[in-house]
């Protein structure tokens, strides 16, 4: 189990310049696809997140707020998502 947490917060670390990089270059060339990409990043990051702080929160019962948070954030990036898919022609 220790290794999975590593490895997740390892994947975590790692989308955060992933973004950061998709993000500009979507920016800079105007790409949609780029821009996507970037979010649908953003969101496996935040799942990760999401995984790390519920195994956490049973130790510390404040980390639930956080729980919750990442749990609104993922749900209301994925509705987004799925929204801009449909409307696309």
């Amino acid at each position: 189990m220790d290794t999975l947490i590593f490895v997740l917060f390892l994947y975590v670390l790692l989308t955060i310049p992933v973004f950061v990089l998709l993000m500009l270059f979507a920016v800079l060339t105007r790409s949609a696809r780029l821009r996507r990409a970037a979010e649908v990043v953003s969101l496996s990051a935040c799942a990760a997140l999401l995984v790390l702080t519920f195994e956490r929160a049973f130790e510390k019962p404040l980390l639930w707020i956080v729980v919750v948070l990442l749990v609104a954030v993922l749900a209301f990036g994925v509705s987004t998502i799925v929204k801009a898919a449909r409307e696309r022609p």
